[in-house]
């Protein structure tokens, strides 16, 4: 695999787009994690859908931390032998090589952990903490920055908030659109009757906390024995809407989050979600019928878990998650990319962003 690549991400083969726009990311879907960065691949896909042109180079530094310094050889490489209108940088990691030195307007989107640190059953590693604090300074060298909620925007230095902008992850609120349980059940030879509470986090990640998952499916399970945990992990981003309708609730127990895309897919669907409060969950769930945001406490989280396994479909969360649909989102973004660049979107886009 190679460690850097760059894709032209032209679905429409548009022959004069608005804007031309470098994506520059450490986070982007491969055979190797699917998974990964899936919500940047959906905000390139929208943004070309309002005419943007988007190239994008991905920087696989999972793979090894020399995917960084042989990315920022190959960056300016392109930027010399392409013309873009913009650049915007996706991760505080990205921005280690995708900033500095870079002579073009530019956008910076955090994600999360890059702002808020990583935290664990022990707090925050030290390392962690520090990496937030330099990525923090980085807004700094973009034009303006995005962060996905209010939390993150408050962890940047007080100087640099008044250039960013709180624009959550959009949602494909189609691709999510609630089907029957019994046919979703059917479909992955689950038993019809059986309650499953959905974990979809990687159980390795101590972020994702999936041990208050398990001690809370277990007390309910002390009153309720054919209650199962199913956990997802490692389904293909495909499979996820069928499992959301398969299951009776969905179980969000992370420590730290920006604005979890698995909570506004579940609301897409009409899952019940119990969920504790980071990120900007509190205010999506805020007064919404069948979701619960509660503390991280597995006899308060179980107490939740009963009530949103009795449920039903929680059509209130899918309305509730109407105003972050993809295309919605992406005329926030473009919004942006004009006012940064001073290019003025064509009255027919502008007009068909208005009407989605």
């Amino acid at each position: 695999m190679t460690i850097t690549s760059l894709t032209h991400f032209h679905r429409s083969n548009m022959s004069s787009p608005w804007l031309r726009v470098l994506f520059i990311t450490s986070m982007w879907p491969d055979d190797q994690r699917p998974h990964y960065g899936t919500f940047i691949q959906t905000q390139a896909e929208s943004l070309e859908d309002c005419g943007v042109a988007v190239d994008v180079v991905a920087i696989r530094g999972y793979v090894t931390p020399l995917a960084y310094p042989v990315a920022r050889t190959r960056i300016k490489s392109i930027i010399g032998k392409r013309h873009y209108d913009l650049i915007h940088v996706h991760t505080g990691h990205a921005a280690t090589v995708g900033l500095l030195g870079i002579r073009k307007p530019s956008v910076l989107s955090f994600v999360g952990g890059d702002v808020l640190g990583n935290p664990t059953d022990r707090g925050t590693p030290p390392k962690s903490r520090l990496e937030a604090l330099v990525f923090r300074q980085f807004a700094r060298a973009s034009t303006l920055s995005i962060t996905k909620s209010r939390e993150m925007q408050d962890a940047l230095p007080r100087s640099l908030r008044a250039r960013n902008h709180v624009i959550p992850n959009g949602v494909n609120l189609d691709a999510f659109a609630p089907r029957p349980r019994a046919e979703a059940r059917s479909a992955l030879g689950w038993d019809q009757d059986e309650p499953v509470a959905l974990f979809l986090g990687d159980p390795e990640d101590p972020r994702k906390n999936v041990s208050l998952a398990r001690a809370a499916v277990a007390e309910v399970q002390s009153r309720a024995p054919d209650v199962r945990l199913h956990i997802g992990w490692g389904s293909r981003p495909e499979e996820i809407p069928g499992l959301m309708w398969a299951a009776d609730v969905l179980v969000f127990t992370s420590r730290s989050e920006g604005s979890p895309n698995v909570v506004k897919e579940a609301m897409a669907a009409a899952l019940p979600i119990v969920a504790t409060p980071v990120g900007d969950i509190p205010e999506r769930l805020e007064g919404v019928e069948g979701c619960f945001v509660v503390a991280p406490e597995p006899s308060v989280f179980a107490e939740a878990l009963s009530q949103a396994l009795s449920f039903g479909r929680a059509t209130a969360a899918r309305e509730a998650v109407q105003t972050l649909s993809l295309p919605h989102v992406a005329g926030q973004v473009a919004a942006l990319y004009e006012r940064v660049t001073g290019v003025k979107r064509p009255p027919r886009d502008v007009s068909a962003l208005g009407a989605m």
